[in-house]
């Protein structure tokens, strides 16, 4: 035997459960296979109509199918998520205090200076960027441009 990653040759090809992985497209290829040795791995190019068929026959005939995710099931679980787990803590006057402190209301002088007609002027006088002319073409065709 030789050293290295790869698994014996028995074991190629399979699962970690053991099962030998069979690709399913259809719900008629699960006849195919055998619940003690292989299992159905849904092709991901089958719709949510046909996973759901497959899904059932897969649980009459008690193969395992290593991929049984649908979509309605992935967008479910966000929700249940969503909701709180704990209780939210309680106030106190010193939390209440800290939070109405950090953020000072603006005075009607700060008010003025920034909407007032000194502020309009000083927003016309700013120089407005040109566009970039880096991307205008190489130099032998602003060579033939100017020669025009």
């Amino acid at each position: 035997m030789k050293i290295g990653y790869a698994r014996p040759k028995a074991r190629r090809g399979e699962h970690p459960s053991g099962l030998k992985e069979v690709i399913v497209w259809r719900p008629q290829d699960l006849a195919t296979i055998d619940p003690k040795t292989q299992a159905a791995k849904i092709a991901h190019t089958v719709g949510e109509r046909k996973r759901v068929e497959i899904l059932d026959q897969a649980k009459k005939a008690t193969i395992r199918v290593l991929n049984p995710g649908t979509k309605k099931e992935a967008e479910a679980a966000p929700e249940v998520a969503a909701e709180p787990t704990a209780p939210p803590e309680p106030t106190t006057e010193a939390t209440t205090e800290a939070t109405t402190k950090a953020a000072p209301e603006p005075t009607t002088e700060a008010l003025a200076k920034e909407t007032g007609p000194e502020a309009e002027a000083v927003k016309e006088t700013e120089p407005t960027k040109e566009p970039s002319k880096k991307h205008r073409g190489s130099k032998k065709t602003k060579k033939k441009r100017s020669e025009k």
